[in-house]
């Protein structure tokens, strides 16, 4: 093999580390953001809760002042009533008495809705708030961890990036650009090894007379189908790479 093209295959495999360490890097904000968004949706269910309490308790005041001002009225009539010597005029405050006792009785019932319903909200709350609670230490503690994972990370991508910039000096220009080109419209792929005449890029055959030319590691070589630049380890070497990574996993 040539030197410049087991040159690239290091800087690919390099490459390919950068983008799995790039990729979490990117990741791990969006994951906080999400957890901090999950955070914020909480607080205002609780604050929309809290609302919904507070609307409750006012028409709970207001139903409570209306019992009373119709119990207040109810006795002035009653007192009315031992004055009154007319039938007409007893009947129709009685009816009158009879109608203020109905209004009373509703507005206690819909007090005692209300009561019930604030009751309900109320436990809601206090589960809502507890849930806040949970959620924030767990936030606080994901924080944490994530600013060393990327601390870790940029330290680790750094020391990538020197050994990237010290292959990319040992290659020839136009075998660099090369390679770039085919990274960039092959999501980090450049670099494909041929197992059995087939490219492992594009999983398409490679012609015969080019396989025999990979083979004898004289020159850098393109697949035919997908661009990609090839290598070759041997047939030995492959099988034993496929045996590694089956008891890997």
């Amino acid at each position: 093999m040539l030197p410049e093209l087991s040159q690239l295959i290091d800087l690919h495999e390099l490459d390919k580390e950068i983008s799995e360490v790039d990729q979490l890097l990117n990741h791990l904000p969006k994951e906080l953001e999400a957890l901090a968004q999950q955070l914020e949706t909480l607080k205002s269910n609780l604050a929309a809760r809290l609302q919904e309490l507070e609307d409750l308790q006012k028409q709970r005041r207001e139903a409570e002042a209306e019992v009373e001002d119709l119990e207040e009225g109810i006795k002035e009539s009653r007192k009315r009533l031992l004055t009154i010597k007319k039938d007409l005029e007893y009947k129709a405050m009685l009816k009158e008495i009879g109608f203020k006792e109905d209004q009373r009785d509703q507005r206690e019932t819909k007090v005692l809705e209300l009561m019930e319903a604030i009751e309900a909200i109320t436990g809601s709350i206090g589960e809502l708030e507890q849930e806040i609670e949970t959620e924030q230490h767990a936030f606080s503690r994901r924080e944490t961890e994530v600013a060393a994972q990327v601390a870790k990370l940029r330290e680790e991508r750094a020391k990538l990036e020197t050994k990237r910039v010290g292959l990319r000096k040992g290659l020839p220009a136009a075998l660099l650009k090369r390679y770039e080109f085919i990274n960039q419209r092959r999501n980090g792929g450049a670099v494909a090894e041929v197992r059995h005449g087939v490219c492992t890029g594009c999983h398409m055959n490679i012609l015969p007379q080019q396989f025999i030319d990979l083979q004898k590691g004289e020159e850098i070589l393109q697949c035919p189908h997908c661009q990609r630049i090839l290598y070759w380890l041997g047939e030995e070497g492959a099988e034993e790479e496929e045996g590694l990574s089956r008891q890997a996993s």
